[in-house]
């Protein structure tokens, strides 16, 4: 009968174990996969500012026709301010890899996965206001031109219709380029979650 008592207490610890054995394995790997993810975040943020400056060096833009409308000034700082905050969200992805990838306990991880998210929410969120700002003052500018005078006189009608127009295009124009964003981040995000939510169960 000890005999027994005492098989049944072995197979027990060697149950709890076991099942922290497994426990342990699956947070490496989710360790290992999150810090992937966060990787290839950092990665895409990088290529993404590399081809939006060779657009910027390579397309043709007539600076002296803007300097006519009054929007030089304005673009050059509106391009310097986009750069200044894609930068700073590289380094936060950077940081971000950097500290998920010297992570050592489960909750250190978690908490790394929810800045890693958020950060890349912001960026998002961001990037598409400044360009739906830099839209929205340029074509208020523009209109502005004596060419659009004739339009933009009759306020019931012409202003309020072109305003109508403009607004439209902004926002088919903005979120096409937050799908664009869905592709890049949102399925890597969506894998984060899925790590996050093992991790809580786990």
């Amino acid at each position: 009968m000890e005999d027994l008592k005492q098989y049944r207490q072995v197979w027990q610890k060697q149950e709890l174990d076991d099942k922290q054995l497994d426990t342990n394995t699956i947070t490496k790997m989710i360790h290992k996969r999150s810090s992937s993810i966060v990787k290839w975040i950092f990665y895409i943020s990088i290529i993404e500012f590399v081809v939006l400056t060779l657009i910027n060096v390579f397309v043709k833009t007539d600076w002296n026709e803007l300097q006519e409308l009054g929007l030089y000034h304005f673009l050059i700082g509106t391009s310097i301010f986009g750069y200044i905050i894609t930068v700073f969200f590289i380094y936060l992805f950077y940081k971000n890899y950097k500290t998920i990838h010297v992570t050592d306990t489960t909750k250190e991880l978690m908490q790394n996965i929810l800045n890693t998210r958020r950060a890349v929410k912001y960026y998002i969120i961001t990037n598409l206001t400044i360009i739906a700002f830099a839209l929205l003052y340029s074509t208020h500018v523009i209109l502005q031109a004596p060419e659009y005078a004739d339009i933009m006189s009759d306020y019931n009608s012409g202003h309020l219709l072109v305003w109508v127009i403009i607004i439209v295009f902004i926002l088919f124009f903005v979120g096409i380029i937050l799908l664009f964003y869905l592709l890049l981040y949102g399925i890597l995000l969506r894998r984060l979650n899925l790590n996050y939510k093992e991790l809580l169960s786990s």
